[in-house]
């Protein structure tokens, strides 16, 4: 409570002095709106700076810090003030801090910016998780009318060249998107094989393999190969359907592994957050054991579930 006091002060204080101070000199009109454009662009260009600092440059090596940093920069605001991918990153990072600055003043506690830190890290890699799960089945929902847009192009009488930019024009979608900049790069001289191979890996997903094989036996041998994309376009109806019983099968197993991952965490987490007490016993060398013995535990309980799931998915 005594956190909360000293913000409730600090930001009365800001905005009494946002009201109370005049503005510049004759012709100087001063607003919240300009004040908070030059805000803006100041934090912008310090955002720009740190951009360039090493723990921005480790974080967006990752695939993860480089998908997050990607999606930053293209948010109204970030195109609004000119930032790229390191500096939003860097915002994203200050605003972390903030959060966690925030609730260990709050809370009066200094395990609570740590635990709020590990909460954010892990918020944003299970939602980068399941972004990456969302777009793999949106692709393969649309291999099998690829398959058979590809068959009908190449067996009108196209080239490679002109039915993948078929394919990319007219389906919708993350696999249309590879497709496209598969066309790009084939324009701008890209050898067959290199934009097939780089399609292979953008599309990662079961049959993208085949599907790299029978374009590149198309350019070489100039067979449309139509019964064969027809029948891959079968194949990966069916694929689609046996994924969807299989995780209808394993949704128990699935929650399971959810529970005893997710559980004792959050239980930890919100104790220590909460509780002056638990903070206390924590603190001590009894209190870290235990908490690494139950670490040690949830670990073995996910091995075992994993080699259990093994034989299945």
């Amino acid at each position: 409570m005594e956190g909360a006091l000293v913000l409730g002060v600090a930001l009365t204080a800001f905005l009494g002095t946002l009201v109370l101070v005049p503005g510049g000199g004759e012709g100087a009109v001063w607003s919240p709106g300009s004040f908070a454009r030059r805000a803006g662009h100041r934090v912008a260009r310090l955002m720009r700076r740190f951009g360039g600092s090493a723990t921005v440059s480790l974080l967006i090596g990752t695939d993860v810090g480089q998908r997050l940093a990607l999606e930053a920069s293209s948010t109204p605001v970030a195109i609004a003030f000119g930032v790229g991918p390191e500096g939003s990153l860097a915002a994203l990072l200050c605003a972390g801090a903030l959060v966690c600055a925030f609730f260990g003043l709050l809370l009066a506690s200094p395990l609570a910016c740590p635990v709020v830190g590990l909460a954010l890290v892990g918020i944003c890699v299970s939602r980068d998780a399941a972004r990456g799960r969302r777009i793999r089945r949106e692709v393969l929902g649309a291999m099998p009318g690829i398959y058979r847009t590809l068959a009908v192009a190449m067996g009108s009488g196209q080239t490679l060249a002109q039915a993948v930019e078929y394919v990319g024009t007219h389906e919708r979608g993350p696999a249309s998107a590879a497709f496209a900049r598969m066309s790009l790069r084939l324009r701008c001289g890209t050898g067959t094989e290199e934009a097939v191979e780089a399609l292979s890996r953008e599309l990662d997903v079961p049959g993208a393999e085949l599907l790299a094989t029978a374009l590149v036996i198309s350019h070489r041998t100039g067979s449309p190969l139509r019964d064969l994309l027809v029948r891959s376009a079968r194949l990966a109806e069916r694929q689609g359907e046996f994924e969807r019983l299989l995780s209808v099968k394993t949704a128990q197993v699935r929650l399971s592994v959810r529970i005893v991952c997710l559980l004792p965490v959050i239980m930890v987490g919100a104790l220590t957050l909460l509780s002056p007490d638990f903070q206390r016993g924590l603190l001590t060398p009894a209190g870290i054991g235990c908490i690494c013995a139950a670490m040690a535990l949830d670990g073995l309980a996910l091995a075992i579930i994993r080699r259990m799931m093994r034989g299945v998915l």
